[in-house]
């Protein structure tokens, strides 16, 4: 018998085999959850870790115009797992877009599903499949929210095969700047010291909510000229740009649009570092994400790690992880309903002059907020990759 079969083993002194099945070395949220929990798992020890790179979901997609902005030995680590047969693996992970077909191998198998607006059959690489098929044989689905399990559970899946098991920040990259070098980075990017900046880093789609953040603030730059937006454009992976967002809010709302607005926005365009985008987190005054949709919004978790405070929507996937003094929810409204290729999509409203009035509140706090920091630095301490990739552990029943 292959004792590393056991359920419930400890492996003290046996190294199980453990297959990820996902992407790497691009930007990609599952990419980058992935590769976080590579590097988690590598900590860890006590295991053979290995890799099978599966297509990306886009053609377009590559490692040199999507890199992840990992540190290069990180990036190494990562890069240098080798694939396994399947029939040589005890456990496996499954991290990638469509969902791909269950498994046939004897492996204990975690299928990685996340869902924004809910599941349709095109979620599936084999549409029309059973649920069930997931969840057998002590397999499980692995989500990381209240919010998407929820919505998975409506496809079909069984509560009992579902877990939930929250992101990570990686506490060694996301931290609060130094005073002396945030002065230096902001006065390097042209933004005064009482300047009040707004961020946000998702991708300018509709579920992220930009539309709205660009209306919130035309309305707070309009009383409040020194504020500043600064947006994260996401056209190398996903191939829409901000412009758009932009030109239909000219459109919209000619009697908001100044010459100041327009040059009170910045777009950051292409790949940047993790420690680049720890900077970005780290000279703005609040971070804003007025979404619609998410499955988690790890940018959230992130901002808060680095100090800012943020404003997110309420009673959607932020809630599990957003609270404390730090954190100020917009009231928004559930929504259920025919939406785009979705047949019974979920999502929440954001009412926007509640975000108006936050934003604003923001503006009157300036820019000394120590006891803030201090609490959004603390609310994120629970949620290491460490500490979320040992609850994955576990359930493949394996201890250390």
């Amino acid at each position: 018998m292959n004792d590393s079969k056991i359920p419930g083993l400890n492996r003290a002194s046996v190294k199980c085999r453990f297959l990820i099945e996902g992407w790497r070395g691009i930007n990609h949220s599952y990419a980058m959850v992935n590769q976080h929990q590579i590097l988690a798992l590598l900590r860890a020890g006590n295991m053979e870790l290995y890799h099978r790179d599966l297509p990306f979901f886009m053609p377009h997609w590559n490692t040199q115009n999507n890199g992840a902005g990992f540190k290069d030995e990180d990036a190494r680590r990562i890069a240098a797992l080798s694939d396994l047969a399947d029939e040589d693996a005890d456990f496996c992970f499954r991290i990638c877009a469509p969902v791909p077909a269950p498994r046939l191998s004897r492996a204990k198998t975690l299928t990685y599903i996340i869902t924004e607006f809910g599941l349709e059959k095109s979620s599936f690489v084999t549409p029309g499949i059973s649920m069930d098929a997931y969840t057998r044989d002590e397999n499980l689905v692995v989500t990381a929210s209240r919010w998407s399990r929820d919505r998975l559970l409506d496809f079909g899946l069984s509560e009992a095969g579902v877990r939930v098991i929250p992101h990570g920040v990686d506490h060694s990259v996301f931290f609060p700047l130094e005073k002396e070098e945030r002065t230096v980075l902001r006065t390097n990017l042209g933004i005064e010291q009482d300047v009040i900046v707004f961020l946000n880093v998702g991708a300018p789609i509709w579920n992220k909510g930009i539309d709205l953040l660009l209306l919130a603030f035309a309305r707070v730059h309009q009383k409040t000229p020194r504020t500043r937006l600064i947006i994260k454009d996401g056209s190398q992976l996903y191939g829409i740009g901000f412009q758009s967002i932009l030109n239909q809010f000219v459109e919209d709302h000619p009697s908001l649009v100044s010459q100041s607005l327009i040059e009170s926005i910045s777009v950051v365009s292409g790949n940047i570092t993790q420690g680049q985008l720890a900077q970005l987190y780290g000279i703005c005054d609040c971070y804003v994400t007025p979404y619609r949709a998410e499955g988690f919004n790890l940018p959230a978790l992130e901002a808060l790690a680095c100090g800012r405070p943020t404003i997110v929507s309420s009673g959607g996937a932020t809630d599990d992880f957003c609270h404390g003094a730090a954190v100020s929810r917009i009231p928004s409204a559930f929504r259920r309903g025919p939406l785009g290729g979705h047949n019974a999509a979920c999502w929440v409203e954001p009412y926007v002059p509640a975000l108006v009035e936050l934003m604003e509140v923001a503006v009157t706090r300036g820019p000394i907020y120590e006891n803030l920091q201090t609490a959004a630095v603390e609310q994120t301490q629970p949620y290491s990759w460490d500490r979320v990739t040992k609850k994955l552990i576990e359930l493949y029943g394996v201890t250390f």
